[in-house]
């Protein structure tokens, strides 16, 4: 399955952008050029769904990519499609959970809560009330503490109920997706396969047991939210569950000031940072923050002609659109107007009918 998202990403990426824009993109580093790629480039469902991927391992599965001919690495760093692998890409029609630009710090703390209150339940429910608690995040276990003592009376019910749900949706999974995920889980007398061992039970990669145990931690999160009178105690660990804003603090702060009206120069004298990170806040801000106006940097005319090149050249590089209107404009209004119209996409109303 790693393959196949890092062949999806390849595909996308066009060969604009390097292998290490990949590993920012499935780690979830909050950059500005970072979500403009997953925006421009349609690879939100990625974004962050892999937070403890290896450097190393990445660059081992595109040097096996590139050995196996589904891809050629240009310039040791800019990774394209070969024919072989746009023919594999274009079979592969499996839908995928994954939403990780909207929910992967929501999945991220409904997989601590869901974990931990199983292993909590299944020993509680045998009387192991001594163990080692797999999740050491203080605030997931003083939440499974809240649950266990609200519905510690109807213990028996409660596993019941959860491990049906549970149960109900793997079975719709694929076995190799399902018994990795249940391998893994630890409690009742019972500890979980390291991900080494299930690397070696299986027979695929390392990253392919981190992909197969996500996507399916998606998976239940997912119905979980969409069906919780069906899946009551998924649901239960979806509650109340905050994916914090996308636009980071530092930028959150330049939106601000810009809202009230600030320029970039006045920005950079009171916030003692360089103009290029005042300028990535608010390349943030226009793809994170809806209805944010860039009015005083692009009127609609210029914003029109970049948005129109752009599709004209069926490229985001910004040095050859940036050569294709004779350096009319500076980079930061190039990739300005690129956010713009990715989120004015998402709105419906793309600024590249021209």
């Amino acid at each position: 399955m790693f393959d196949l998202i890092l062949l999806n990403c390849v595909q996308r990426l066009k060969g604009e952008r390097t292998i290490s824009g990949v590993f920012n993109l499935l780690t979830g580093k909050r950059s500005s050029q970072t979500l403009q790629d997953a925006r421009v480039y349609h690879l939100d469902s990625y974004f962050g769904i892999y937070n403890s991927l290896d450097r190393v391992e990445l660059d081992r599965s595109f040097q096996r990519l590139e050995e196996g001919e589904w891809i050629t690495i240009e310039e040791k760093s800019y990774p394209s499609l070969t024919e072989i692998g746009e023919e594999y890409v274009k079979k592969l029609n499996s839908p995928l959970y994954f939403s990780g630009l909207m929910d992967h710090q929501k999945v991220a703390e409904f997989e601590r809560r869901l974990l931990l209150l199983i292993q909590t339940l299944t020993n509680m429910i045998q009387n192991k009330r001594t163990f080692i608690p797999i999740i050491e995040d203080v605030n997931t276990q003083i939440w499974v503490k809240k649950v266990y003592s609200k519905y510690h009376s109807d213990i028996t019910r409660v596993v019941s109920s959860l491990y049906s749900e549970i149960s109900t949706l793997l079975d719709e999974r694929p076995a190799i997706e399902a018994k990795i995920f249940a391998y893994r889980l630890t409690g009742g007398g019972i500890i979980g396969l390291t991900r080494d061992q299930l690397q070696d039970k299986y027979d695929i990669s390392v990253t392919d047991v981190d992909v197969y145990i996500q996507h399916v931690i998606y998976y239940l999160f997912h119905h979980a939210v969409q069906s919780p009178d069906r899946y009551p105690f998924l649901s239960l660990c979806s509650k109340g569950l905050d994916g914090s804003s996308l636009i980071t603090e530092s930028a959150k702060k330049t939106y601000h000031y810009i809202e009230n009206g600030w320029s970039i120069d006045d920005i950079v004298r009171k916030r003692r940072l360089k103009k290029s990170t005042i300028q990535d806040h608010i390349v943030e801000a226009a793809l994170v923050v809806p209805h944010f106006s860039i009015d005083s940097f692009l009127n609609e005319k210029e914003l029109n002609k970049i948005i129109y090149t752009a599709k004209e050249l069926d490229t985001q590089r910004l040095k050859l659109i940036h050569q294709k209107l004779d350096g009319q404009f500076s980079y930061f209004q190039l990739r300005l107007a690129l956010a713009k119209d990715q989120i004015s996409s998402k709105e419906g109303n793309s600024y590249a009918n021209v």
